[in-house]
């Protein structure tokens, strides 16, 4: 029975874990929804945003998988060597060319300060200078290992499924079941209670008819006894 009782109580906790943090999850994507702008694909929040490293350029700064959090709010005639910025990049490619964000550091800046030229730290130096107008942010220095592509796959069809909708689904069957449980527990109880009650009205109406025919006897007793 303590071995039931304590796999049911785990049971329990581990059911509120998941529910609190798929709650956790599902706010923070409606809070980001919500306040957050798009544009030109991509995604700003009070003023940050945040990338997902596809390549090992940049180690050991940031490594491929990594989530990189980007300041898009900055002014460039700030900007230094040394500093790492996010830029739009255009690869070519026999399919025709596509444009992507890449995330490297200034190595040098023209003397007009109209050509940024950048490197990867793990990289040979980039073929094309990029100017002001390409650069969309500053990164922060901050990141989280291999949270990108957790990110990733948790937007995919895959992710979402595993994630969202499968614990999301497990709490309602798991609310449901337990909602038929005390249901059930609640309608035994409410006929034990009736019972009890049907017996005890019983009991009192016996008990009424017996003091009734008691009440009655005596009182035929009194009267022969007058008659007497």
């Amino acid at each position: 029975m303590e071995n039931t009782g304590s796999k049911t109580k785990t049971w329990k906790i581990i059911g509120n874990v998941v529910f609190w943090v798929v709650l956790v999850l599902v706010v923070l994507y409606s809070v980001v929804a919500l306040f957050s702008e798009e544009d030109e694909n991509q995604t700003t929040f009070l003023g940050m945003t945040a990338y997902t490293v596809e390549s090992d350029s940049m180690e050991t700064e940031f490594y491929e998988g990594d989530l990189i959090f980007v300041r898009t709010e900055f002014n460039v005639d700030d900007l230094l060597p040394e500093d790492i910025v996010t830029f739009r990049d255009v690869e070519v490619t026999d399919e025709g060319s596509r444009m992507f964000f890449n995330t490297h550091r200034i190595i040098r800046i023209s003397d007009d300060r109209v050509l940024f030229y950048t490197q990867g730290d793990n990289a040979p130096e980039d073929e094309q200078p990029i100017t002001a107008n390409d650069i969309v942010g500053v990164y922060t220095g901050v990141h989280l290992r291999w949270m990108g592509s957790f990110i990733n796959f948790l937007k995919s069809s895959l992710g979402f499924l595993l994630f969202i909708v499968l614990p999301c689904l497990a709490f309602l069957v798991y609310e449901i079941v337990r909602f038929t449980k005390v249901y059930s527990q609640y309608q035994v109880q409410k006929t034990l209670s009736d019972r009890v009650k049907m017996q005890e009205e019983a009991v009192a109406l016996a008990k009424a008819e017996l003091e009734k025919e008691q009440a009655q006897a005596k009182t035929k007793d009194a009267t022969e006894e007058n008659k007497d």
